[in-house]
């Protein structure tokens, strides 16, 4: 994939958080050092070790320092809070694991941080340890929905969005993967309606999902899925008195 290609798609992508910024008031310092943040946050995620961060960043050993420092601090408290579980539970949907086999799926999380989430999902009734010579946890059922509430929740389900549209970018332009599946449609709905897609997805798309991964068990040659629907009013074509 060529240089050019890379960076039209990086600039698609910070376009929409751009125009959050802008709409924040954030000035461009600000918006660069949200940048190196996430910037650090996925090559953690990748598993490179601090000194490798330092050379692909171009940053010194104390600015790698300060970037977890800040990270930690000010903006993983969604993930800490529900990202943990929401990933912990989507690793268990596949099989069983461990926690030691959790914790090195999640490389972006401390162990104390696992082990906190693990205790939490169990005492929800949401994931129960197995018996047997070295303890494993299972999904306690085969669909589990997190709460979207309080905010903090819901900043999670925007990670957990974003980490979708990054998945589809990767398949379609890096892996040309046909199995990647983006549709746009565009149209216009009566505001009584609006329930209605709710509906569909809450009585038809959503069982069908559960059926779809309920047949998986016991099979090898399943794939694993990120799905995102989304529909909003346009505001292309709405008044701009929200934003007053």
């Amino acid at each position: 994939m060529s240089d050019d290609l890379v960076k039209r798609l990086t600039y698609a992508a910070l376009r929409p958080a751009a125009r959050l910024a802008v709409r924040g008031g954030f000035a461009l310092r600000d918006m660069k050092k949200l940048i190196e943040l996430a910037y650090y946050q996925e090559a953690r995620r990748r598993g490179l070790k601090m000194k490798e961060i330092s050379q692909l960043m171009s940053i010194s050993m104390a600015k790698v320092g300060l970037l977890s420092k800040d990270l930690k601090e000010y903006f993983l408290q969604p993930e800490l809070e529900h990202g943990v579980g929401r990933q912990i539970l989507s690793l268990l949907w596949a099989a069983p694991l461990s926690e030691a086999r959790i914790a090195q799926a999640l490389p972006e999380f401390e162990a104390d941080e696992v082990s906190a989430a693990l205790r939490q999902l169990v005492d929800d009734g949401r994931i129960t340890p197995l018996d047997g010579r070295t303890e494993v946890y299972a999904l306690a059922a085969p669909m589990h929905r997190l709460q979207t509430d309080p905010w903090m929740a819901k900043v999670d389900g925007l990670n957990t969005l974003l980490d979708s549209v990054s998945l589809a970018v990767h398949g379609r332009f890096f892996r040309d993967d046909k199995r990647s599946m983006v549709r746009n449609v565009a149209f216009r709905v009566r505001d009584e309606d609006l329930d209605r897609l709710r509906e569909h997805y809450e009585q038809q798309l959503f069982p069908l999902i559960c059926e779809l991964d309920e047949a998986v068990s016991g099979t090898d040659d399943s794939v694993p899925i990120r799905l995102s629907i989304l529909w909003a009013p346009d505001e292309r074509e709405t008044s701009d008195e929200d934003d007053d």
